[in-house]
């Protein structure tokens, strides 16, 4: 199945990223993903395994990230969202508005998401209505 425009640009745009990546970078994608991850009800600890097992797989379209230090920031925002879904929520979102000054970083996180949600080979309306919040949350406009 061939990649939404959204999820091609994303995947582009982070082949092209070559910049020193920071830790607020890191934070901000791994929030992304935890809320992709736990966008369809609570999360589990093996629902959060397999997850990063997928973006394990996909690795090789987020090379500039140090993929162990956002495994660890992942796993880290996971137990946080396992423990309290409200909290853990609010805990992403501030991880993922770590970035919204940078617009460049921004989009990347928009943009890391989308991939993580498309891992599957499909986007549902749950993940939709969560790369609404992610985008909302960095001032982004929802792509159409």
């Amino acid at each position: 199945m061939i990649p939404d425009e959204a999820v091609a640009y994303a995947l582009a745009a982070w082949k092209r990223f070559d910049e020193n990546v920071s830790g607020d970078l890191v934070r901000a994608v791994a929030g992304a993903f935890v809320l992709v991850a736990a966008c369809d009800g609570e999360l589990s600890k093996s629902e959060a395994n397999r997850f990063l097992e997928a973006l394990g797989a996909k690795a090789d379209h987020l090379s500039a990230l140090d993929f162990d230090a956002l495994s660890r920031t992942f796993l880290d925002l996971s137990e946080a969202m396992i423990s309290d879904p409200v909290d853990g929520k609010r805990l992403a979102l501030a991880n993922v508005a770590r970035v919204k000054e940078t617009r460049e970083h921004a989009e990347l996180v928009a943009g890391a998401a989308r991939i993580a949600a498309f891992a599957d080979g499909r986007i549902e309306a749950v993940e939709e209505k969560v790369m609404h919040d992610i985008q909302s949350e960095l001032g982004l406009k929802s792509p159409k």
